[in-house]
């Protein structure tokens, strides 16, 4: 329990540093450096950073799964995301279909974020991965 824990603070950590950096740049990239965000959208966002957070965390840990699953899986946590952060940029004007090119910037922030935290994520935990094998090697020859 402690480590699913653990887990979740490490992805709501990255979630909201690939959510806040990729969103900067996205509203330097449209609006300037004039553009401001308010503590109702950053509260947001951080409750968007926990929420994807606890949805990583219960369907990605802790299971053996092929490749295959493991993918269907990954597509079912960024849907389930999606969706969450869609609705909530809805509610919160953080788009509009008025302007068409707004929900495909937004959706592109969603896509962004998602891909390179989880890629991100992936690289740490292979590495991680990778040297426990190299310390289990030569401890082999050791004994």
């Amino acid at each position: 329990m402690r480590e699913k824990f653990n887990t979740m603070i490490v992805m709501f950590t990255r979630f909201s540093t690939a959510i806040f950096l990729i969103d900067s740049l996205v509203l330097l990239a449209f609006k300037g450096k004039e553009a401001k965000l308010f503590a109702t959208d950053i509260l947001a966002i951080l409750a968007l950073a926990l929420a994807c957070a606890v949805i990583y965390t219960l369907l990605l840990t802790d299971k053996d799964f092929s490749k295959k699953k493991m993918f269907l899986m990954q597509f079912l946590c960024f849907v389930i995301i999606d969706v969450l952060v869609l609705t909530t940029g809805f509610f919160l004007n953080w788009y509009s279909f008025c302007y068409i090119g707004s929900f495909f910037a937004f959706e592109s922030v969603i896509i962004v974020v998602c891909f390179v935290t989880i890629a991100y994520s992936y690289k740490i935990d292979s590495s991680t991965a990778k040297k426990m094998n190299e310390k289990l090697k030569s401890l082999e020859k050791v004994v």
